[in-house]
């Protein structure tokens, strides 16, 4: 089973590929002077949500200093996760009013990227939440010494 877990891991390297291809349809309009800026961004959005699903499939064992200090305090945690819902909500709300809502094609064009993006996005809060599950048990044993406050 853990080779697996390794196989999918090594996949999610796959995530800087496409999040490389992202930059370079964000930046292509600002650079070569595009006329077609919104085809652009689509591709953009497009592959952001891809580079971030490949992102969910990496290996959440490992801890590093910034996951120690957003997912070690248990406050931290909750506001992260919030706010990623936050943020997925915001690009499914923003994805649907420019695809039903818009009359306008270049807007309708760019939802197809946006509604991937979130898609992207909800792998990246499944994550979080495992990772956050790892964490639970350093959890308990700072309750157990009384260095979290009851909040």
């Amino acid at each position: 089973m853990e080779k697996t877990f390794k196989i999918f891991h090594y996949i999610s390297f796959l995530q800087y590929p496409f999040l490389i291809i992202a930059l370079y349809y964000c930046y292509k309009p600002i650079i070569f002077d595009n006329q077609n800026f919104v085809e652009s961004y689509n591709l953009g959005l497009l592959f952001i949500g891809i580079g971030l699903s490949f992102t969910s499939l990496a290996d959440i064992k490992k801890r590093t200093k910034l996951g120690d200090k957003i997912f070690g305090n248990p406050k931290n945690a909750k506001l992260w996760i919030i706010y990623l819902g936050i943020l997925v909500l915001s690009i499914f709300s923003l994805a649907i009013i420019t695809m039903f809502f818009t009359k306008k094609p270049e807007l309708n064009q760019i939802s197809i990227g946006l509604f991937v993006l979130g898609i992207g996005t909800i792998g990246l809060l499944r994550m979080n939440l495992e990772i956050i599950k790892t964490y639970q048990p350093d959890w308990a044993k700072l309750k157990k010494h009384k260095v979290l406050d009851k909040s």
